[in-house]
C-alpha cells in the first residue's frame, strides 16, 4: 500500500505540471505573440531554438498547412510542393521541419527541449522523493512530447478515419472520454487562432484559464469534419 501512494503522489501532481507547463510553453513559446518573437530575434543566436520552435508551429503548421479545413494539410500537391520548397530554402531546419510531415509530428529531437523545462523539478523529486514518486512523476513528464509524436498526427483526421488509421490501442485511446475531450480541445486551438486550449495533455488549460468551449459556430465545424462532439 505504501508504494502505490507514493506512485500515487508521483503521477499526479507530475501530471499536473506537466500539462501546466505544456500549457504555458505553447502560448508562450510555440504560439507567441510577435512581440515576444521579435523580442527574440534581437539576439538571435541566444533564442534560435525559440525561434525556431515558434516558426515550425506557429507558422508552418497553422499559417501554411491546413488552410482551410482541420483535417486537410495541403489543398492541392502544387500546394506541398510550395510549401516544401519554402522550407528546404531555409536549411537544415526546414529539412526538419520536412521531416516531421510538416509540424504534424514531433520528431525525436525535439524530445529533449518538449522535456527540459521540467528537469528541475524532476532533479528536485529524484533527490528527495522516495523512488516510485520520483519514476512515476518523471514519467509524466514524458507525456507531452509522447503525445505530440504519437497523439497529434490523429487528432488533424476525422475521428472515423483516425480510428481505421490508428494502432489498435491507439484507436481504444481515442475512443476515450479523455481521447474524444483531446480531439474537440485541439480542434478549438486552431479553430480559435491558436490563443487558447493549447494542450495535448488536458487539464493545464483549465488551471490557466485558457480553455475556451465551443460556440455554435465551432459545433457546427466540428461536426462538419468528422470530430466526436461527446
Amino acid at each position: 500500500m505504501t508504494t502505490v501512494l507514493e506512485i500515487l503522489a508521483g503521477l499526479l501532481p507530475g501530471y499536473a505540471l506537466a500539462s501546466f507547463t505544456e500549457s504555458v510553453m505553447h502560448e508562450y513559446v510555440a504560439d507567441a505573440s510577435p512581440k515576444i518573437v521579435a523580442g527574440w530575434r534581437r539576439y538571435p543566436r541566444l533564442f534560435q531554438k525559440l525561434i525556431n520552435t515558434h516558426f515550425g508551429h506557429h507558422v508552418v503548421h497553422h499559417h501554411q498547412t491546413y488552410l482551410t479545413t482541420h483535417v486537410r494539410q495541403f489543398e492541392t500537391p502544387c500546394h506541398r510542393s510550395r510549401v516544401t520548397g519554402f522550407l528546404i530554402r531555409r536549411g537544415r531546419y526546414g529539412r526538419i521541419l520536412v521531416a516531421s510531415d510538416f509540424g504534424l509530428r514531433l520528431l525525436p529531437s525535439g524530445v529533449l527541449f518538449h522535456i527540459l523545462p521540467l528537469a528541475p523539478a524532476a532533479a528536485a523529486l529524484w533527490l528527495t522523493a522516495p523512488s516510485p514518486t520520483s519514476l512515476a512523476a518523471t514519467v509524466t513528464f514524458t507525456l507531452p512530447a509522447l503525445f505530440s509524436h504519437a497523439v497529434h498526427p490523429f487528432l488533424h483526421m476525422p475521428f472515423s478515419q483516425a480510428q481505421s488509421a490508428a494502432p489498435p490501442l491507439m484507436a481504444l485511446f481515442l475512443r476515450t472520454a479523455y481521447g474524444r475531450a483531446l480531439y474537440r480541445n485541439h480542434f478549438l486551438h486552431h479553430h480559435y487562432g491558436g490563443v487558447s486550449n493549447f494542450n495535448l495533455v488536458l487539464g493545464g488549460d483549465v488551471l490557466r484559464r485558457k480553455c475556451r468551449r465551443a460556440d455554435a459556430a465551432a459545433l457546427r465545424a466540428m461536426r462538419d469534419v468528422g470530430m466526436p462532439l461527446a
